[in-house]
């Protein structure tokens, strides 16, 4: 990783976010912004003209915001470069993540990391496309990912291994609460929300899942189909620790109910939860690495996968009230928060018959 001596730089994206014209034609202090970052962090990046450099928005993220870049040339023509979003240190640790960021890069389970500045940095990009909302719901690309899942949660990575999701929980509760009453325009029955969280914890107490290094985040938008391998490619880890088995599982299942690229991407489409025979299929390809796995192993996982996918609805819930008091990125966030609670409430995605 190539750094110059130059003190670190932050790129201000929040004029972008708010312009309706085009990044080239708008933004060209951000194109600057963002060619200084690449020169000053990437080897190969230092003293390539403005206008041989081509920056694509990449949208879908909600969390960060993330351009791809290219140059004419090698080395390192195709990059991404992550900012990241305001106030996400509520929700991770930036020094953990760059941690299972270069551990899972070790052991070949993600992208590289080319730099850092100081609310960002620049990652290799993989040779392939990005999922879509419809390829996870494809049989063969459904039973890879199913496969690289298995892979994923049998890697060990150094970091404290104790499973966070009540903790979590608990942690964004307090922390909506606060900035839910701090922003007058946002309302929500907090004490309806801790029973709510009350009844999750006894359900999660009748289902045990071992314990395993979890994506956490695994939407379509976080899955690459790679041309060189024919595989699929799991890409940001920020969200990633350990944690129970079926909240990895059941919060991909419940990724299957969003499309961020559509006209309602703040709302989920639950009758678009994997069918009994697709969730039946997907446990399965999972459990093939030990062996052909019986009826009754499917079901459980299952079941595993179902119940903790309520657990999804909670966290990821309280994460949009969050952002709804702080994020810049043109996203109904407080929509998406109450979409999500009411899934946990109606039971939307419990498929257990």
């Amino acid at each position: 990783m190539a750094k110059s001596d130059a003190p670190p730089s932050t790129l201000n994206v929040t004029s972008y976010l708010k312009a309706a014209a085009s990044f080239e034609r708008e933004n060209e202090g951000l194109r600057r912004q963002v060619a200084g970052a690449l020169s000053t962090t990437v080897a190969g990046w230092a003293n390539v003209a403005l206008d041989d450099i081509t920056i694509t928005h990449l949208s879908g993220a909600m969390t960060n915001v993330i351009f791809a870049c290219e140059k004419p040339s090698s080395p390192n023509k195709k990059v991404l470069l992550r900012v990241y979003g305001p106030g996400t240190d509520a929700f991770f640790s930036r020094g953990e993540e760059t941690l299972v960021f270069q551990q899972l890069s070790e052991r070949e389970m993600g992208v590289g990391l080319l730099g850092e500045f100081d609310n960002g940095r620049v990652e290799t990009m993989i040779d392939g496309a990005t999922c879509t909302a419809a390829d996870i719901r494809d049989p063969l690309i459904s039973t890879k990912i199913a496969r690289k899942f298995r892979a994923f949660h049998d890697v060990n990575v150094d970091i404290d291994r104790h499973p966070r999701i009540l903790k979590n929980i608990h942690k964004l509760f307090r922390d909506a609460k606060s900035k839910v009453a701090a922003a007058t325009s946002i309302s929500v029955d907090f004490d309806a929300f801790a029973e709510d969280i009350g009844t999750l914890e006894t359900m999660l107490a009748a289902v045990p899942s071992p314990i395993v290094f979890c994506h956490n985040d695994l939407q379509y938008g976080n899955i690459m189909l790679s041309s060189k391998t024919d595989d699929v490619v799991f890409i940001d880890f920020e969200y990633s620790h350990y944690n129970p088995r079926g909240y990895d599982l059941g919060n991909h299942f419940s990724e299957w109910c969003y499309n961020y690229h559509g006209e309602t991407p703040h709302l989920g489409d639950f009758g678009a939860y994997p069918s009994v025979d697709e969730q039946r299929a997907f446990c399965r390809a999972y459990l093939e690495a030990d062996g052909a796995p019986t009826a009754a192993d499917v079901e459980a996982l299952r079941t595993e996968a179902n119940t903790y996918a309520l657990a999804t609805h909670l966290f990821w819930s309280l994460w949009g009230f969050i952002q709804a008091t702080q994020s810049t990125i043109d996203f109904d966030f407080e929509a998406y928060a109450k979409c999500r609670w009411a899934a946990f409430q109606t039971r939307a995605t419990l498929r257990v018959e």
